[in-house]
């Protein structure tokens, strides 16, 4: 069994873990896939994928991203985005949008140590509500989410609108 505790480090995504990171991002869509028909993965995602993390590593205002190191090697990453909350207190949200642990590193206290890294990077900057996005269908995400005191905050419904000549 691997100890990962010991050598876990948690730490903001710097330009040469991109490699690593777009791999999981890539990873964690093709997961996405196959709950949903709606998630279908690009052909070029690995070029997107390598662009919306530039955009977001320019912007730590705007969004979190950090990286999970074991002994060197990127395991796992979480990427929050901060929101304005117009018309609602708090002002503003943390919404989880990315969060991927390598599979041989699950249940080995990876995850909470994004998530404990993420709570104290939002205590400091004063925002107070954080919450997850992920596909409905994606059983083990909600799990780990009620487990960790996460409740339904808004429901988002979808519909594959058609060509109405295709019958």
């Amino acid at each position: 069994m691997i100890k990962v505790e010991d050598n876990l480090k948690v730490r903001r995504m710097k330009q040469e873990d991109m490699e690593s990171v777009i791999e999981m991002v890539r990873r964690l869509k093709k997961i996405n896939e196959e709950f949903d028909s709606s998630f279908i993965v690009r052909d070029d995602i690995k070029n997107e994928a390598e662009k919306y993390l530039t955009d977001t590593m320019k912007e730590p205002e705007k969004y979190i991203l950090l990286v999970a190191e074991w002994k060197k090697k990127v395991i796992g990453i979480i990427k929050v985005d901060i929101l304005e909350r117009i018309c609602y207190e708090p002002r503003q949200e943390a919404r989880i949008v990315e969060f991927y642990v390598m599979p041989e590193f699950r249940r080995k206290k990876v995850g909470h140590a994004l998530m404990d890294e993420v709570s104290s990077i939002l205590r400091k900057r004063e925002i107070s509500l954080i919450s997850a996005e992920f596909p409905s269908l994606n059983l083990i995400a909600l799990g780990f989410y009620k487990k960790n005191g996460y409740r339904d905050l808004v429901s988002v419904y979808g519909k594959q609108l058609t060509n109405e000549n295709e019958q």
